[in-house]
């Protein structure tokens, strides 16, 4: 066990304005520019008890007890967590005064119930579904001592136990910032939205404030290395945070992704001058950058790139251009170009890293950012490459395998955005259906809506247990790399795993957030639609969702071809079942196992019934894709049904519920139906 410890620390308050002050709805229908903003901290007498003390930094030393053994200074404020006492406070409780209004009053996405005291908010702690997952339902010794190598280093815990209250710490100071400060302005950056002016993206004021507070807080790398400036957090810590903050604003949410998605591939496949040049300041906020691969003729295909590169004088020359690039007006942008002259395909690619600025001058030029109408406070770019200077970025010709890592890692992260998303539509729409009173009773108790309202709770745990699955198994074979002495059969059934559940992670958090979103703006009725009210955001912001890191179909086709593969290595398979579940041995265990065997039967008939290249089973990749998603989200919600009736009680819904859907898609399969087909040849 660790020794005691004691800390010093201090930490600079700074106040927030009125409209900031915990407690008050979040303005609706107005933005507030920069100057504005800064103009409303001169408050009058009548609102000085708005204001709130807010403390985030601090030093940790040890006590004497504790010996020469570690002596740090927190690399973050993640450090200053430790202890209860550094929660967020408001020292004095605002209460502001509304006017009354003869409609419904929208509801604040940081009060989604009942008020509560401003000290409460917390977006990790409110969460019960959230704290079932950190405490009980993710195997953190699975995968943390091989992240933390045997607890070997000085500056990291030395335990355990040390490590998970490091991250329930840094989580609860994350999920409260998120609450308070986050989510009150997330209409306000989808309103003002992403702006153009002399060639310069410009943010919304409210979203750099957002960034700089996380910042502060020192969390902008918590996966990265933490000899690179990170805190080596493994991916499942940095997932409740990253579906804390999506429930609270999605385009904060991306922004954050964005300083820390670069680095990855650049810690991974880089030269050590490259690590530390750009790793460190990626990890500490002070610069973003983006991945840029997609363009204007290769969106889907991959194979298609026709941006070169080509060497020069010890560096490469990119030229080309790029499209839907994320935060493309960052710093830094790792590149996918074609390397090898006369290569097709998916060989001759590789990966590049590229300044947004070399020698004071533009390097790349953005040549603007769409205009969307979801994440309209997220930059996507077109990128001009007129001979841009770059450095190669791993081996020449390993881009695609290189590339491939980083979107399986990303589809995953789509539908960890997606959960958020539909976390803060369906808390949005319980609170306005238990307000709204229509016929003498709350909406809420109409049969109709409470059946919504249980499907979209239903489905959002859904979602939660596949994704905390699955970011548990890429930390296992992350883990189990990093020791360079894994066994190699247990790395291989991993890897297949995760392999297996990444396009259906994609497919089932984008098309089923999708269904949330939607919901809740069927719960509001009218108001659904006004923007006063979050859902139609949620819902604008949820559409992106199938598109973007590789379509719903696209992943269908993956899936379908990994499933048909495997299943013709050991054809015999095709009669036992191609896949296989793990389930109770009773009767919610038993409809897990019906699940598997509809998909199983429905795969054997696409495979057996072979047409040119496989069409009619490519017809119904989509169908088979949705029934294999239900079927890996029930194993994975029947896992917890022993947790507690709650959680027996969503299993068994969930089971009941998609069993119906999943046999009506395997019979549309099975009826056989070549009308599709037939108006192709025709």
């Amino acid at each position: 066990m660790p020794r005691a410890r004691r800390r010093a620390w201090t930490r600079p308050s700074t106040r927030c304005s009125p409209g900031e002050a915990p407690g008050r709805p979040s303005s609706r229908g107005r933005s507030r520019s920069v100057s504005s903003s800064r103009s409303s901290a001169k408050r009058s007498s009548a609102c000085r008890r708005g204001s709130c003390a807010r403390r985030a930094t601090g030093t940790w030393a040890p006590s004497s007890a504790s010996g020469s053994r570690r002596s740090w200074a927190a690399p973050s404020a993640i450090w200053t967590t430790w202890a209860r006492a550094s929660r967020w406070k408001c020292w004095s409780g605002c209460a502001r005064s509304t006017a009354n209004v003869s409609r419904p009053r929208p509801c604040s996405s940081i009060v989604p119930g009942r008020a509560r005291r401003s000290t409460d908010l917390n977006f990790f702690t409110d969460n019960d579904d959230l704290q079932f997952h950190f405490q009980q339902g993710v195997a953190w010794d699975r995968f943390v001592p091989l992240w933390e190598e045997g607890f070997r280093f000085e500056d990291g815990p030395r335990a355990l136990g040390e490590a998970r209250e490091i991250y329930d710490e840094t989580l609860r100071e994350v999920g409260q910032y998120a609450a308070r400060e986050i989510a009150p302005h997330a209409r306000e950056i989808d309103e003002q939205g992403v702006g153009f002016v002399d060639g310069l993206v410009i943010h919304p004021p409210a979203l750099l404030r957002n960034i700089e507070g996380l910042k502060k807080l020192g969390v902008m790398g918590v996966n990265l290395p933490r000899d690179l400036g990170g805190s080596n957090f493994p991916m499942t810590a940095g997932t409740f945070m990253a579906e804390v903050l999506s429930r609270a604003c999605t385009n904060t949410f991306l922004f954050y992704v964005f300083h820390q998605a670069p680095a990855v591939p650049i810690a991974r496949f880089g030269t050590r001058e490259q690590r530390e040049r750009w790793v460190p300041r990626l990890a500490s906020g002070e610069i973003s950058g983006s991945v840029a691969m997609t363009e204007p003729d290769a969106g889907s295909d991959v194979g298609n790139v026709s941006t070169t590169a080509v060497p020069e004088d010890g560096h490469w020359r990119i030229t080309g251009r790029k499209q839907f690039i994320t935060n493309g007006c960052g710093d830094v942008s790792v590149v996918l170009a074609r390397t090898e002259p006369g290569s097709k395909g998916l060989e001759g690619l590789s990966l590049l890293v590229a300044p947004r600025m070399e020698n004071g001058r533009d390097n790349f030029r953005v040549a603007k950012p769409e205009k969307k109408m979801v994440i309209r406070g997220s930059a996507t770019c077109e990128l001009s490459f007129e001979g841009s200077c770059a450095e190669l970025l791993g081996p020449r010709g390993a881009g695609f395998s290189e590339i491939l890592t980083f979107m399986n890692e990303a589809r995953i992260a789509v539908a960890i955005q997606g959960l958020g998303i539909a976390e803060a539509a369906w808390r949005a729409a319980r609170a306005y259906a238990e307000r709204r009173v229509q016929m003498g009773r709350p909406i809420a108790r109409h049969e109709m809506v409470a059946d919504m309202l249980l499907d979209m709770e239903t489905e959002v745990a859904a979602l939660r247990a596949l994704v905390y699955r699955c970011v548990q198994l890429q930390d296992r074979i992350l883990g189990l790399e990093r020791g360079k002495s894994a066994n190699a059969r247990e790395l291989a059934a991993l890897k297949r795993a995760l392999r297996d559940r990444t396009p259906l992670l994609k497919w089932f958090g984008s098309e089923r957030t999708l269904w949330v979103t939607r919901t809740a703006v069927q719960v509001h009725g009218g108001y659904g639609v006004v923007q006063d009210y979050d859902v139609e955001r949620h819902y604008r912001d949820a559409l992106i969702l199938p598109i973007y890191e590789g379509t719903s179909q696209i992943q269908a086709l993956m899936s379908l071809k990994d499933q048909a593969r495997w299943a013709m290595e050991r054809p015999w398979r095709l009669l036992t079942g191609a896949v296989s579940v793990e389930a109770p041995a009773d009767v919610l265990g038993d409809g897990v196992r019906d699940l598997a065997a509809e998909y199983n039967r429905a795969l054997r008939y696409v495979v057996r019934r072979r047409g040119p290249e496989l069409a009619f089973a490519r017809l119904h990749a989509e169908r088979l894709t949705a029934m294999l998603a239900y079927t890996r989200a029930a194993e994975a919600l029947a896992a917890q049904a022993s947790a507690s009736a709650r959680h027996r009680r969503l299993a068994e819904r969930f089971v009941t519920r998609a069993l119906p859907l999943v046999r009506m898609q395997g019979d549309v399969i099975r009826s056989g139906d070549l009308s599709t087909l037939e108006s192709l040849q025709s």
